[in-house]
């Protein structure tokens, strides 16, 4: 749950609508609204306070920084209930956000410099960018979620490389039209429902291109017993091998 991207939204609108300094108040509220709306499990409450902390950066006038943000999150969230470290959406979606911040630039850097052996730098950064959006951010993401998803499910997806382009361009219109209708129906239910009617094919789709992949012969593997001794040394040669070798 891409909140980040709703807040994003949020400010465009409503700072047209109020001006800078009221339109910030209401793309606050309506986070917070949406938060709510959608269940506020700790995944989304996670997102939520990032996207709060982007806001209050964007009204300062400051620039946010990932790791700072996401760290800044997961302690706000873990002194309120220390339980939330224990809960699988909450691990998985800190992870899965950690892997965005630390590999997707590079892993674009790094697909660009390929493609500049043999075409031009503008032409490189085109062909680039769609392949990072829905293969190499994906395996950015999968990078620190792989042990997790070891333990937690003991099964690890082959299918899922192919996937996520087809489902990943959907999201943020399902997400925008989603929060959409929960905001206006919530007002009024009638008003959100044509809303709704949109943004139910888009999850529809969605269920449908998972289960025809998940059908695929070996679509998945069964990992054998993977515990968290294993689980903490991934991330510690993980993390200090990226320290080690990320430029000064």
């Amino acid at each position: 749950m891409n909140i980040t991207l709703l807040a994003g939204l949020f400010i465009s609108v409503f700072g047209r609508w109020f001006g800078a300094r009221r339109g910030g108040w209401a793309a606050a509220a309506a986070i917070f609204l949406y938060t709510l709306l959608v269940g506020a499990d700790p995944a989304v409450q996670r997102a939520a306070v990032m996207g709060g902390l982007a806001l209050t950066a964007r009204h300062l006038g400051r620039q946010t920084h990932g790791l700072a943000s996401l760290s800044a999150a997961a302690i706000i969230m873990t002194l309120i209930n220390p339980r939330t470290l224990w809960d699988v959406g909450f691990q998985l979606s800190f992870f899965a956000t950690l892997g965005l911040i630390l590999y997707a630039d590079p892993l674009r850097e790094g697909a660009i410099r390929i493609f500049n052996r043999w075409l031009t730098p503008n032409r490189s950064e085109k062909i680039a960018n769609p392949i990072s959006e829905f293969f190499l951010f994906t395996l950015a993401a999968q990078i620190t979620t792989l042990p997790l998803t070891a333990i937690h499910f003991r099964r690890l997806s082959l299918v899922s490389i192919l996937a996520n382009p087809v489902i990943l361009p959907l999201q943020p219109l399902l997400m925008i039209l989603g929060g959409l209708a929960s905001l206006l129906g919530a007002l009024w239910i009638p008003l959100g429902q044509p809303i709704a009617w949109v943004a139910w094919l888009f999850p529809a789709f969605t269920n449908q291109a998972v289960r025809f992949f998940a059908e695929w012969p070996a679509a998945s593997i069964a990992l054998g017993s993977f515990g968290y001794p294993l689980v903490l040394a991934y991330y510690i040669l993980l993390l200090g091998g990226t320290w080690v070798l990320s430029p000064a």
